[in-house]
């Protein structure tokens, strides 16, 4: 989303929507290792958190795995990606607590000075860092028996969600002390898992570097549902190990009720923004929720409709229709719906005595026009009539008669309209008709 595209009426509605829409939540972001060691790039990224902070989302950062662990330090369990550490050695604790301190202090000193020379100038952001986890009582006797199973930890969730609600972000890092001076290295991606859990956060967030699956062009390209996700897990590589773990921690997060996973790669600049605040997203998502949704219209619709339609009325595509007639005949409507934005809407006129249903008012968000939207819903419209039994479908345009002939449309003449109809047409429009036959 770059600045000469967001000042474009239309995305800048889209992220008024989205400002709105996510004031308030609490969004879980992962930072991965690489991210963390990439000066340039930690520092876009949090820049972009600054802002989304001050536009009313509530943070919670898991500051990576690898940063923590010095060189040579021995510890049993699995730690990685995929399990927990166990560490006891003296030395290597308080170095991994020093690492800690000096991670926090980073990250506080980039909130800090990377907002000079940009509108967050002066802005006083708070970045509350601490302990918000204890390991179980037991764990290390159990950890030591089994390194196979690792350390169990608890979140102190009271503790955190004070912070949020004081108006701090907060970053963690995924370690918890024990209580006999050991210390547990947790992975990070499972510790911002159980966090957007816990916190029941709106979203999870994993920012990534280098993050691309097999086959798109774009990360945009890629939105899936949780059983898809698990579908993509067994067709994907073996050497594709650290992508498949991701997608692993998506589906286990939106199995647990985390709606919306997003896995972000950094090497673009603004990703994250326009992920987050625009229609179209430019990340991979996988969700516990329909991310397009085909449904019947209500009356909360009307709005969205009226905006539809309206630069069709313009035009002298559509019919004007007054808000009292859309009232009416709002059970008829069929709209396709995103986070809450209507893409796209139709609507079936039966003439049951001639077998035949009109499709009507058929109309797609301008954004959307090029990417099947229009196609999706005629296609919803004709397959609602068959289930009703009608076998004939018509349309009257003025100006989209060369689609409607690619959609399997053949043109048609006054005469094989519905007789309702006949007596119904504007001589004025001079509305060309086209006819399907439908089973």
């Amino acid at each position: 989303m770059n600045s000469t595209s967001l000042f474009q009426t239309g995305s800048f509605r889209q992220a008024a929507h989205y400002i709105h829409s996510h004031r308030g939540k609490t969004f879980v972001v992962y930072i991965n290792t690489r991210v963390l060691l990439a000066d340039s790039r930690l520092t876009a990224l949090i820049r972009d958190l600054a802002l989304m902070h001050t536009l009313g989302a509530k943070l919670v950062l898991v500051l990576g795995d690898g940063t923590l662990i010095p060189q040579g330090t021995t510890a049993s369990g699995q730690g990685g990606l995929h399990g927990t550490s166990h560490v006891t050695d003296l030395e290597a604790i308080e170095e991994i607590r020093n690492a800690a301190n000096d991670l926090y202090e980073n990250i506080k000193a980039i909130f800090s000075t990377s907002l000079a020379n940009t509108p967050l100038a002066g802005a006083k952001l708070e970045v509350a860092c601490g302990d918000f986890l204890k390991a179980d009582p037991g764990v290390d006797e159990q950890a030591q028996k089994d390194s196979r199973r690792g350390g169990n930890f608890s979140i102190t969730q009271t503790a955190l969600q004070r912070q949020l609600d004081e108006g701090s972000i907060v970053a963690m890092t995924p370690m918890a002390s024990t209580t006999a001076d050991g210390l547990f290295l947790l992975s990070g991606t499972e510790l911002a898992m159980h966090t957007a859990c816990a916190l029941q956060s709106e979203k999870l967030i994993l920012v990534l570097d280098q993050f691309r699956l097999p086959g798109q062009q774009e990360q945009s390209e890629n939105h899936y549902s949780i059983d898809e996700a698990r579908e993509l897990v067994e067709k994907l590589p073996e050497h594709k190990q650290e992508a498949k773990h991701y997608l692993r921690v998506a589906i286990q997060a939106g199995s647990k009720n985390v709606k919306n996973v997003h896995l972000v790669d950094t090497e673009k600049p603004g990703t994250l923004l326009e992920e987050l605040y625009s229609l179209d997203g430019a990340a991979t998502l996988v969700t516990a929720q329909a991310y397009e949704e085909i449904r019947p219209a209500t009356l909360d619709d009307l709005d969205g409709i009226t905006e539809l339609i309206q630069p069709f009325v313009e035009k002298g595509i559509l019919v004007a229709r007054s808000r009292k007639q859309l009232e009416l005949e709002i059970d008829r409507f069929d709209v396709i719906e995103r986070d809450g934005v209507l893409l796209t809407c139709g609507i079936l006129y039966p003439f049951p005595e001639e077998n035949a249903a009109e499709v009507g008012c058929l109309a797609v968000h301008p954004e959307f026009q090029s990417i099947g939207r229009g196609s999706k819903m005629l296609m919803h419209l004709e397959s609602k009539a068959c289930k009703a039994g009608f076998r004939k479908l018509f349309v009257l345009t003025t100006q989209t008669e060369h689609w409607f002939q690619e959609q399997g449309f053949e043109s048609a003449k006054i005469e094989d309209l519905p007789m309702q109809k006949q007596v119904l047409y504007d001589d004025m429009r001079k509305s060309k008709i086209y006819s399907k036959t439908i089973q």
